[in-house]
């Protein structure tokens, strides 16, 4: 796909440029949210954009268009070369016939495309109804949607190197309002999979009206400290707010406090994380980065100890021995840098019901709120308004509301006792299961 175009950006460029990689990025999405069983918003979209990374004396230069011409492509590179002038800091920046990886990943399902727009708003209205059934006391479904998105992208460059690829994915969500006297609370839930059949608009319904009904007359714990379970989809929040601190170009420029610590202890024995670029159910899952260099499986923690960062072939260039582990992220409009793929705490040995026997009185976290305003990326400093339950000797006890937990990231990476077995991906396509940590700060509101 595309040759035209791109043999028209190469010709352009021969002669005018040392060396010039181009990435496209294609796709479409399509959403509807439903409310009293009437179509409320309904939208469909595509985008198509190409950007170009240029070598030209040494030095950097990127550009990029959304139409896709002659003029434009002449354009771009103009631009490129110009940009290119005002770089200041030389990066050490090598374009290169990156391998393919070595195994096929099932991105893409043509099912899924398939699937019609009336079939997708039923979905989306089934929703809305079995959670408005599922429970008397559910008086409000804001959220009944089903959104589904394709993306398609390439990459060349004047070394030789074409590659591409293709994904989809399909994702409904709920949420409902629950009421019991003045109190009110509200619950969420989706499911995004590549196969349509997956998502079901019960199961989601179901678990959205639990999470609402059970906080309901929830009651304000006494200020302390406390073991605390965090549970699976919250803490994968949590590991997506602060995973920049295993970013090498974060390191490299100061933002991490991770700098040098590489071989060290950094978080408990049970604590092993990887970075998949490969993970089968993974939606960042991808056969190459954006230098279409190779995705891995990258160990990051093993049972501890710091043993890698996320590196692009620039971060790896910068530290002796180091190499990419297929983590350069941009898109066509923008410059390069480091992002994870699949962010995934791997589970533990412990079945999760034992976490909760572990202490005699222990807090269960199943939301929190403000984790971009609360917390700091690179310190690890946190304060969150935070829901959840009280159980004692294994048995739930009462619902907690209007409390703050307190702490570290680093702290809490080593004072995790036990890791559970159901690990869930979240929407920032980071997976955890639930978490017992020794002790957090707790205090009421």
């Amino acid at each position: 796909m595309y040759e035209k175009e791109f043999n028209t950006i190469f010709d352009i460029a021969q002669g005018k440029v040392d060396e010039i990689e181009i990435l496209l990025a294609s796709g479409k999405s399509f959403s509807v949210r439903i409310h009293n069983q009437n179509v409320e918003s309904f939208s469909y979209a595509d985008s198509n954009g190409i950007g170009i990374r240029i070598l030209k004396d040494g030095k950097v230069g990127y550009s990029y268009t959304e139409e896709f011409s002659d003029q434009a492509f002449e354009m771009i590179i103009e631009e490129a070369i110009a940009n290119s002038k005002f770089v200041e800091n030389l990066e050490p920046v090598k374009f290169a016939n990156h391998p393919a990886i070595r195994q096929e990943l099932d991105l893409y399902s043509k099912e899924l495309d398939e699937i019609g727009v009336e079939e997708k708003i039923e979905l989306a209205k089934k929703l809305e109804s079995m959670a408005l059934a599922a429970d008397k006391r559910i008086f409000n479904v804001p959220y009944a949607a089903y959104s589904d998105g394709y993306s398609y992208a390439k990459i060349a460059n004047s070394k030789g190197l074409k590659k591409e690829t293709k994904t989809n994915y399909g994702m409904a969500f709920a949420m409902v309002l629950a009421q019991e006297g003045d109190d009110k609370k509200s619950g969420s839930e989706f499911i995004i999979s590549r196969e349509f059949s997956k998502i079901d608009p019960r199961k989601i319904a179901e678990k959205a009206v639990k999470q609402a009904t059970e906080l309901l007359n929830a009651e304000t714990p006494a200020s302390g400290q406390y073991p605390v379970i965090i549970r699976n989809e919250t803490m994968g929040s949590l590991l997506s707010t602060f995973s920049g601190i295993f970013s090498a170009k974060n390191v490299q420029d100061g933002k991490s406090l991770l700098k040098g610590k590489i071989g060290q202890k950094i978080a408990s024995p049970v604590v092993t994380l990887v970075d998949d670029g490969l993970h089968p159910d993974g939606m960042s899952s991808s056969p190459f980065d954006s230098e279409g260099y190779p995705s891995q499986k990258t160990l990051l923690i093993d049972k501890g100890v710091l043993t890698n960062f996320l590196h692009s072939t620039i971060t790896a260039a910068k530290e002796e021995g180091a190499k990419s582990t297929g983590n350069a992220s941009r898109s066509y409009k923008n410059s390069m840098s480091v992002s994870p793929t699949n962010f995934v705490l791997e589970e533990g040995k412990s079945n999760t019901e034992d976490l909760f026997k572990a202490h005699d009185q222990v807090i269960e976290v199943v939301s929190l709120q403000g984790l971009h305003s609360g917390a700091n990326p690179i310190s690890g400093d946190f304060s969150l308004a935070a829901e959840g339950f009280l159980y004692k000797n294994g048995v739930k006890e009462k619902a907690l509301a209007n409390f703050t937990i307190s702490g570290n990231l680093f702290q809490i990476l080593k004072d995790i006792e036990m890791v559970g077995n159901d690990s869930v991906f979240n929407m920032q396509s980071c997976s955890s299961p639930s978490i017992l940590v020794k002790n957090i700060a707790v205090s009421s509101k």
